[in-house]
């Protein structure tokens, strides 16, 4: 798929960062902890092109892909390994975490600032960051195994010092309005997934379960507390099997949330966003001789998306709005996007396969909330087969019932656990127009 000219209003930021140079307008460098100097370079694209982040550190060896694992407006958080072991796995206390800043609307210049180290190490899962104008905050949630929270707040203000505090859930999420199955117990505890940044004078922070709810809290507050926003239950997995339901995993491939500012869809106010993968498919019976992996034959899918501007504990009020149900075969495909299916070989030209047959995962939302034609796209992965290690990005535009295009998304550098591949973010109309846009290194 060609890429559009012009900066894109809303991007896919490909979480794992490409090793390299790549000197451009959006180039910032500093220091890790070791002294050694490290360079960060972002070339955008619009979607669905990936938008490609490149980390040069001429005097590391990088066996560990940097990660990007928070992005809010022209803020990402970056983890880089810059103390690993030779056999390529990593530990948060071999890491340097890093908030790049793309400068404001092109005026300012790329920032890139080196985090103070917090003890105890945190993971991924815990951390995210929330842009304050020409301020940041960084946030990290660490479960107990009580309902009692650690909460770790740096203001950039003060950037060498944490701030520490035990929170609990004062304002926690109804009880579920059905019986949920044992096999469907994960519904039934917090495990956060992702993070997402509200904002407002409080300093609104969700940690977001997709499968349980969120925790939102309001970071700025000098007392802060946690209060939980349940998430629609996802029925076709509880009630299936004569209502045993089915056990849940990792809820990342099924479900996507972002927060949109100045309204989503027909709604006018701010809100959160869900998009609900669902999909029908069977285990085929060997596994894959190319990727030594059990494969699966996809048989149809939905797109369910909601919107919810209340952001209650309750049930009852039904804050969560349904504003599409889609089948796979509800979209059109225009002939130049079938051509450019059938040349990916996600389609086989002679087995009859339609866009209903293809293995998607990872939904996502589109956060372009200024522009119309932002408004009701989502966005999918999809392979060849299960595990394959190329990946494609679908644009879906669920108001017109269309696919916009397929692209090329990169090859998984480091497979694993099936955490997020990509963050729709919206740091690209930060950027000078005249940036160089992806080198398709």
């Amino acid at each position: 798929m060609a890429a559009s000219s012009g900066q894109p209003d809303c991007a896919l930021l490909n979480v794992h960062a490409y090793p390299g140079q790549c000197r451009n307008a959006t180039t910032a460098s500093a220091t890790t902890r070791n002294h050694k100097k490290i360079e960060v370079s972002l070339c955008p694209a619009p979607p669905p092109l990936p938008s490609k982040l490149y980390v040069h550190c001429p005097e590391l060896r990088l066996t560990v892909l940097p990660r990007v694992i928070s992005a809010v407006e022209d803020l990402f958080l970056l983890r880089v390994a810059v103390d690993c072991r030779p056999d390529a796995s990593s530990w948060p206390e071999d890491s340097d975490y890093f908030i790049y800043r793309a400068g404001g609307g092109g005026t300012e210049s790329p920032s890139l600032q080196r985090l103070a180290r917090l003890h105890p190490f945190f993971h991924d899962d815990d951390v995210g960051v929330l842009g304050r104008g020409a301020n940041y905050t960084v946030a990290v949630l660490m479960g107990t195994g009580t309902p009692v929270y650690d909460l770790h707040i740096l203001h950039s203000e003060n950037p060498t010092e944490w701030i520490y505090h035990m929170v609990s859930v004062t304002e926690p999420p109804r009880r579920f309005p059905l019986l949920i199955p044992e096999n469907c117990g994960r519904l039934l505890y917090h495990e956060t997934s992702t993070i997402i940044s509200i904002g407002g004078e409080a300093g609104t922070m969700g940690w977001v379960d997709l499968w349980h709810g969120i925790l939102l809290c309001d970071v700025l507050r000098d007392e802060p507390t946690l209060r939980g926003v349940p998430m629609p239950i996802p029925l076709e997995l509880v009630c299936c099997d004569n209502g045993q339901g089915t056990e849940l995993g990792c809820p990342i491939p099924f479900r996507g949330i972002a927060f949109v500012k100045l309204g989503c869809g027909d709604t006018p106010h701010d809100c959160l966003k869900l998009v609900h993968l669902a999909p029908k498919a069977s285990l085929l019976p060997a596994v894959d001789n190319e990727t030594g992996s059990l494969n699966f034959q996809m048989h149809d899918w939905t797109i369910i998306t909601y919107t919810n501007t209340a952001m209650t504990s309750s049930w009852n009020r039904k804050d969560w709005h349904r504003d599409c149900w889609l089948r796979a075969s509800d979209f059109t495909v225009d002939t130049q996007v079938n051509s450019d299916l059938l040349q990916s070989g996600l389609l086989g030209s002679s087995s009859g396969q339609g866009l209903q047959n293809l293995l998607v995962s990872h939904p996502a939302t589109a956060i372009s909330s200024a522009s119309a034609s932002g408004k009701g796209v989502v966005y999918l992965m999809a392979r060849k087969k299960y595990r394959h290690p190329e990946l494609w990005a679908l644009a879906l535009d669920t108001r017109k019932k269309k696919l916009l295009g397929v692209a090329e998304f990169g090859t998984e550098r480091q497979p694993g656990p099936p955490v997020a591949m990509y963050f729709p973010s919206s740091i690209a109309k930060y950027i000078k127009p005249d940036t160089d846009t992806d080198t398709g290194v």
